[in-house]
């Protein structure tokens, strides 16, 4: 499966890390393949999942930083 992470900020801090997604996976304890459609935006990632990735790789970094493409606001109609 090739690999399109849809979170820009998470991408660029994965690659400075040198993180993989089977390395995630391993902590989220599901599929390679899955996390990968989670984070390609295919499937939903959960919030306990956000905070799982965020605390165990990127402490500090926040979740609404590495995710902020889901942290986007809706226009009243």
């Amino acid at each position: 499966m090739k690999n399109k992470i849809a979170f820009s900020n998470l991408r660029a801090e994965m690659a400075r890390r040198n993180i993989s997604i089977q390395e995630i996976s391993e902590v989220l304890g599901a599929a390679r393949d899955t996390v990968s459609s989670k984070l390609s935006r295919k499937r939903q990632i959960t919030l306990k999942e956000a905070f799982l990735i965020e605390n165990t790789f990127f402490p500090g970094m926040g979740v609404l930083y590495l995710f902020e493409e889901l942290n986007v606001s809706q226009k009243p109609a």
